[in-house]
């Protein structure tokens, strides 16, 4: 399971690791844009954890004897959710914590990162569903 867990990772780290370099190159042009560039890579840490962490999952849930024909769409709406859960919840954190020097607009860019992470764990999870 490891060598296909990791395979089927890639793509996130990838974007990961593309959206960091990107966000950390310019940084000054986003600040300048009034964003928050700490409050994006966080946002960014915490999507690929949960992404990973939903992959994982529905990869374990796939290996059991007793999977239903639904359980590759519950599976993924629950990770979905979960992770618009965790994203609401750090948001609400953020803004209360952050008074008056938050940045709504890294709010804003964190909201497009969860639709890229969300497309991307959506491929990868067709992937996973087995064809019968």
């Amino acid at each position: 399971m490891t060598k296909e867990f990791s395979r089927l990772i890639r793509p996130l780290l990838i974007l990961f690791i593309m959206l960091t370099s990107l966000l950390l190159a310019f940084q000054t042009r986003l600040v300048s844009k009034k964003v928050n560039v700490d409050v994006v890579i966080i946002a960014n840490i915490l999507l690929f954890v949960v992404s990973i962490a939903n992959i994982y999952f529905q990869l374990r849930s796939l290996r059991n004897p007793n999977l239903s024909p639904g359980a590759v769409i519950r599976g993924l709406m629950a990770g979905t959710f979960l992770k618009l859960m965790v994203l609401a919840a750090a948001v609400i954190i953020y803004l209360v914590a952050a008074g008056e020097n938050r940045s709504i607009n890294a709010v804003f860019v964190s909201m497009g990162l969860y639709i890229i992470y969300t497309w991307l764990e959506v491929k990868i999870s067709l992937r996973l569903n087995p064809k019968k």
